[in-house]
């Protein structure tokens, strides 16, 4: 999806009052001049990039005189007309959105901001940057102050601070950048309310964030552990002086650009299918290639009314690292067992990869209570 057309799908959540509670057009008459506004005219991201600069007076290249950028037929360009052209985009089945990179990052004194913004021009990636609805400010952040807004934040693990114009939608990126400033430690706790409110389930995840000192392990391990992501790259931390050099030294290592797999794991339970995404690990590696002389049947018995977990036919390598599972989680335990997580452990595990597409309740009902008898193929 288009950068613009990304931060214009907030723009239509915050504008919709306008429009009518339901956010439709207020009134037939308006619906007929859209229609014969648009009939013969096929909108482009240039426009919507066009009118957009025009509405925040902003310089644009493209001589506007004449455009049809009236769509609603009120003699005036407004927010109105911009809504209603990215509902024109949108519906174009020949517009091409081929960015599946999104840098999303909150920043508060502008370090982070510095180092997404050479993010941005290295990947020329689209972004997004996550606003508190109600802001920062410096008393906010004041460490030394053990009553500031920003203390009781990070000291309540529960704390969900509110958004300002939300992105609609992340489901058109592949891969995303996630860049916040640490805060005691931690990620702040407005990047948790981003992440639980989208599904990260089969995306690439790479954090990055800027400190003073602090580094960016235990921020990666809290992500990790808040919702289920397909596949999360390690981080890099950086200082307040770092260069667009060494964001570019830091880039070149990720494994963006190598040769990826695109098996996914085909998982079939009392006649339902479900296909989960693979991780990047030697494990995962030794299943597909055990897989691919054949599917394997697996019976599974119920542990812990937390998972279910049978014998495979053969011992896999293993990377077992402390993980807090989540519903839809495929664990290797023990070298020689494969589970399926409908709840939360916390051990030391191999990931195999996660089930995508499914609710922990529907998860739980498909599993049963009882034995179950699982099929595992590669597609």
């Amino acid at each position: 999806m288009n950068k613009l057309i990304s931060i214009l799908a907030s723009t239509v959540i915050a504008v919709s009052a306008m429009m009518t509670t339901s956010g439709t057009i207020k009134t037939s008459a308006d619906a007929d001049a859209v229609s014969a506004s648009t009939e013969k005219t096929t909108y482009t991201i240039q426009d919507v990039r066009n009118l957009q600069g025009f509405i925040l007076a902003k310089p644009v290249e493209e001589d506007l005189t004449g455009k049809p950028y009236d769509l609603n037929g009120d003699d005036r360009w407004d927010v109105y007309d911009l809504c209603l052209m990215r509902r024109e985009v949108l519906k174009n089945p020949n517009t091409a959105y081929d960015n599946d990179t999104l840098v999303i990052y909150f920043s508060r004194t502008g370090n982070t901001e510095k180092i997404a913004e050479y993010l941005i021009d290295i990947t020329n990636a689209d972004s997004y940057v996550i606003e508190a609805a109600v802001p920062y400010s410096d008393a906010d952040i004041k460490y030394q102050d053990d009553n500031c807004r920003a203390n009781k934040e990070q000291n309540d693990k529960a704390v969900r601070p509110e958004i300002a114009n939300p992105i609609a939608s992340i489901d058109s990126y592949d891969t995303i950048f996630l860049g916040y400033p640490i805060w005691w430690g931690q990620e702040p706790r407005i990047i948790d309310t981003f992440l639980e409110s989208y599904d990260f389930s089969d995306k690439t995840v790479i954090p990055f964030c800027t400190s003073a000192s602090s580094g960016i392990a235990t921020s990666e391990k809290n992500i990790k552990a808040l919702v289920p992501i397909g596949n999360q790259l390690e981080g890099r931390r950086f200082s307040s002086g770092a260069t667009k050099e060494d964001v570019k030294a830091w880039y070149d290592t990720l494994p963006l650009n190598e040769e990826k797999s695109d098996n996914k794991l085909k998982i079939s339970v009392n006649g339902t299918e479900l296909t989960a995404t693979l991780e990047d690990n030697s494990s995962a590696q030794a299943l597909t290639e055990l897989l691919k002389q054949g599917n394997i049947t697996v019976d599974m018995s119920d542990y812990g009314n937390f998972e279910k977990v049978g014998n495979l036919p053969q011992s896999l390598p293993k990377n077992d690292e402390k993980i807090t599972t989540v519903p839809g989680d495929i664990i290797l335990y023990q070298g020689n067992k494969i589970t399926i997580y409908y709840a939360e452990n916390t051990w030391d595990f191999t990931k195999l990869g996660h089930i995508n597409n499914i609710t922990q309740e529907e998860l739980k009902n498909l599993l049963g209570d009882g034995d179950v008898t699982v099929s595992l193929s590669i597609s």
